[in-house]
């Protein structure tokens, strides 16, 4: 049976219930304006009126991550970003698929939340069922993604990684999805899919804005990282600044 989302009626909320507006900071560690605009894009996406999104890109290091010592590089940069912009921001978000740097930068900016997109997205998956797929682009970054999945304590619930080589997606403009792209995830979901994943995370700063497509293709659900975490760290804000009304 395919999975397709089902409108619902949204009531006002009471005034004693209303979200805070966030102002949110998102870090890419890596020198690619345009996957940093492919990062805002998701994130805003989720965004409600009043919210505010600024977002930072490394003025150091690759375009994007190929491999495990970059990624180390990478971490180290996230710890110095978060440290230099984040003071005056509600919520820092890791715009880095592998989440580098992300236990440091926490512990750091303490309490403030500090979001990783695909913890977000892996966490996010068990809302759908005990077992997911994730999605990436290029072989050589499975065993990183696995072995972080199982970092974050949810490696028995990942059912398995596809990773085509397609170095066209690292081209794509921001607002621009590339049909050989959605074609090779097409796939490779539906392979995990006969796997037994109940839905599907997409595990790359320049697969974000790929998931509606990916979604409506395969009537499944596909998670994109920047969206859950911008949506944990509304959660996060606003159940910590609830007070219970007194009895």
């Amino acid at each position: 049976m395919g999975w397709q989302s089902q409108p619902v009626a949204v009531g006002q909320p009471a005034s004693s219930a209303r979200l805070l507006a966030m102002r949110l900071l998102l870090l890419n560690p890596n020198t690619s304006v345009q996957i940093t605009e492919r990062l805002a894009a998701s994130a805003r996406s989720a965004l409600l009126p009043g919210d505010e999104l600024h977002a930072e890109t490394a003025q150091v290091g690759p375009p994007a991550i190929r491999c495990e010592a970059q990624a180390l590089e990478a971490a180290d940069r996230i710890v110095a970003m978060a440290e230099g912009f984040g003071a005056t921001y509600d919520a820092v978000l890791v715009g880095i698929s592998l989440d580098c740097g992300l236990a440091v930068a926490r512990e750091r900016l303490a309490p403030k939340p500090v979001i990783g997109m695909t913890q977000a997205a892996c966490l996010s998956a068990g809302l759908y069922g005990s077992r997911f797929g994730l999605l990436t682009i290029g072989s050589a970054m499975a065993p990183l993604y696995q072995a972080h999945v199982e970092a974050l304590g949810l490696g028995a619930t990942l059912v398995g990684i596809s990773a085509p080589d397609l170095p066209q997606a690292f081209s794509a403009a921001a607002g621009d999805l590339s049909e050989e792209v959605l074609q090779a995830l097409t796939a490779g979901s539906r392979e995990l899919i006969e796997q037994g994943a109940q839905s599907l995370v997409l595990a790359g700063a320049v697969l974000c804005g790929y998931a509606d497509a990916l979604q409506s293709r395969l009537e499944w659900p596909v998670l994109d990282g920047m969206r859950c975490a911008v949506l944990q760290a509304r959660v996060h804000l606003n159940a910590r600044s609830y007070e219970a009304p007194a009895a």
